[in-house]
């Protein structure tokens, strides 16, 4: 089952509602008849909304960042998962974990506050008509939200709990996080054997095993990976010959310059090496002229050729990410394109090879602000001319936030007025009025001078409406 709440993609799979059944499979009376699978159905209805509501609060936490989350529930429960283009503090992380669990209580206070208006204030003829099976989806909604909430909040992984002591302690004491994980998560099995209940030892007697594994995993000195993107590993390959290297230089360069002919003939001095000088051609030579060749293929609109070249270049080892990304969007597999260029630039690739096309396929896929967040990211290499095409996509998109950062940053370089102005206008639709009061100050200092465009721009009606705009640009 699909379906989108609040701009968000759901999914529900079938793993979640047989969890559902079996936990509530206790409600059910069949002495009753039909009307005896009712309160499994109320259950049932409850942990769904329940769990919406805590993942919710996280996808929502989320998307304050301008990251665009995702939701799943399936046999454990529910997991909100997103793809960020800039690396988060560690307490956006930490607010973010909690922000799941805190929903469900205030979800549970707002029922837990009716309940308690029944028992106590409410007109006993109210009260009274209250039915049974509406005091039991109460009772069951207070019960799921709170009791589950101060679970997730244990110090065990993958719970809440767990991933806000990882972001608290930090990378560099993952094993620490692991023992605490364990040690808890053995713990609390333990207190469900003692008290009978069978499903939070068993659940928790899984998760303190996971927790074991991974610490018998790590080393005395291992810490977590960084996040961040990094510089791709050093390259291991035999160095190539002065000869070849030029050659792969200047077949390259052709490419670049559009001669085709000349790049191909280059790439045949290429495979004529081992002929001409007696030494075998190493592996990494052929398959780069295969690259090469992929790169010639593509510019010559042949995309078949291109996928075959790829194809021989990947027997000889790793190919380029940019040239296989480019030849999936060549053959509009967008979803395949993504996957390989956003693989290449979280490894630290930034060359415009890969920036571009991924910024591309993104804004056809509607995903305008995280296409914008990866323009600013790498900013300092755009031109000026693209950073400002990139703040308008972004502006009509509505991903006003990274419009005005993108219009900042260039003019941070410039020191344009009309930068600053359109920083000013993109703030104020992001409802930042003091940044955008600053950035109409700075594009007055810059030089802009146009009142009347200040005093009629639709993008600034609501800085009109505040305090403070006319000591910066007086009415004309």
């Amino acid at each position: 089952m699909n379906f989108r709440l609040f701009g968000i993609d759901v999914e529900v799979q079938a793993s979640f509602w047989f969890t559902t059944v079996l936990l509530g499979i206790n409600f059910v009376d069949l002495s009753r008849g039909p009307a005896g699978l009712l309160p499994l159905a109320v259950w049932a209805l409850v942990v769904l909304v329940s769990v919406l509501v805590h993942e919710l609060g996280h996808a929502l936490a989320i998307r304050r960042h301008r990251i665009q989350p995702e939701i799943t529930l399936y046999l454990m429960g529910g997991v909100t998962r997103w793809q960020q283009v800039l690396p988060l503090r560690r307490i956006d992380h930490i607010l973010i974990s909690l922000a799941g669990p805190f929903a469900g209580f205030a979800f549970a206070g707002l029922f837990f506050g009716f309940d308690y208006w029944l028992d106590h204030h409410a007109p006993a003829q109210v009260a009274a008509r209250v039915p049974t099976i509406g005091r039991f989806a109460l009772d069951v909604l207070i019960y799921v939200n709170l009791r589950w909430g101060l679970i997730n909040l244990l110090p065990v992984l993958p719970l809440d709990g767990g991933h806000v002591l990882e972001q608290a302690l930090g990378p560099r004491r993952v094993r620490l996080v692991a023992g605490v994980s364990m040690l808890a998560g053995f713990g609390v099995a333990l207190y469900g054997l003692r008290s009978h209940n069978l499903f939070l030892a068993v659940m928790f007697g899984m998760l303190a095993f996971q927790s074991l594994r991974r610490l018998q995993t790590l080393g005395p000195g291992d810490t977590e990976e960084d996040p961040r993107p990094h510089a791709p590993a050093p390259d291991t390959e035999p160095a190539l010959s002065g000869e070849l290297l030029s050659l792969l230089l200047r077949a390259r360069q052709a490419v670049a310059d559009e001669e085709l002919g000349r790049a191909r003939s280059l790439v045949q001095e290429i495979f004529s090496y081992e002929q001409r000088t007696g030494e075998p051609l190493p592996p990494r030579g052929r398959r780069e002229a295969f690259e090469v060749l992929g790169w010639v293929a593509l510019a010559a609109d042949n995309v078949d050729e291109a996928a075959q070249r790829v194809a021989e270049a990947r027997k000889l080892g790793e190919v380029d990410p940019a040239l296989v990304g480019a030849v999936h969007l060549a053959k509009r597999e967008l979803s395949a394109a993504r996957r390989v260029l956003e693989a290449a630039r979280a490894s630290g690739d930034d060359r415009k090879e890969i920036v571009g096309p991924l910024v591309q396929i993104l804004l056809e896929q509607g995903e305008v602000a995280r296409a914008a967040a990866i323009a600013y990211d790498i900013v300092d290499s755009l031109s000026e001319d693209d950073a400002r095409k990139m703040a308008k996509l972004a502006f009509d998109g509505r991903a006003f936030d990274w419009s005005a950062r993108l219009s900042e940053a260039v003019f941070e370089r410039q020191k344009s007025a009309e930068d600053a102005y359109e920083a000013a206008r993109a703030h104020a639709q992001d409802g930042a009025y003091e940044r955008a009061l600053d950035m109409l100050r700075k594009a007055v200092e810059a030089g802009f001078s146009d009142r009347s465009r200040v005093w009629s721009d639709k993008a600034l009606e609501a800085l009109r409406a505040r305090s403070g705009l006319e000591a910066v640009v007086p009415r004309p």
